[in-house]
């Protein structure tokens, strides 16, 4: 919880610290994800949602406070009669640098920590999987922005995205959960 109200404080520091020539957006994402391992009955490939609130700087950086969700299907692994998502929820604070030498187009990098909370069916398996498990969270990317009105722009962008600390089944197999996005969504500069 305290680092929830962390973040939040971050975020009103951030609209209420504006520098010179910076500029509040929000924006919205979805996409495909595309999961490392998660185990013998899980599908690869699911459903990510991000939103986020930023600010924009003349240097050509941002900052912003993001809230993420990512899914992927069960099909009832381990013999369980349950079929549903395996949420992924987390909460990020990114950064990104603007590469502004194209007048149509603008890429960028973007880094981003946080905190996750990976929730796998809620089934229970002693020494293997948990009902929910937190962990500290990355992301590293890359993406384009096109405008597409004054105040308006489609933002493209592949993220990786990893939880150090989460391993799903230890007995099966021993990697850290990750996943590969590729998010289509819209900048509103406020």
């Amino acid at each position: 919880m305290k680092k929830y109200i962390s973040v939040i404080f971050l975020v009103a520091g951030m609209w209420t610290t504006s520098a010179s020539g910076s500029e509040p957006y929000v924006n919205a994402f979805v996409g495909k994800t595309v999961m490392n391992h998660v185990g013998r009955g899980h599908k690869d490939s699911g459903l990510t949602m991000l939103g986020a609130i930023g600010l924009g700087f003349e240097n050509n950086c941002r900052i912003e406070a993001e809230v993420g969700y990512q899914a992927v299907g069960n099909n009832g692994e381990y013999g369980s009669t349950i079929d549903s998502d395996m949420p992924v929820l987390s909460i990020l604070v990114n950064a990104y640098y603007d590469i502004s030498f194209f007048d149509i187009a603008t890429p960028y990098i973007t880094a981003g920590v946080g905190e996750t909370n990976v929730y796998p069916m809620g089934i229970t398996i002693p020494d293997a999987l948990q009902t929910s498990k937190t962990s500290l969270a990355y992301q590293l990317g890359t993406g384009i922005t096109v405008p597409i009105g004054d105040n308006v722009k489609v933002d493209a962008r592949y993220r990786y995205f990893v939880t150090p600390k989460v391993i799903l089944d230890p007995a099966f197999d021993n990697q850290k959960l990750s996943s590969s996005s590729f998010l289509l969504g819209l900048r509103f500069n406020l």
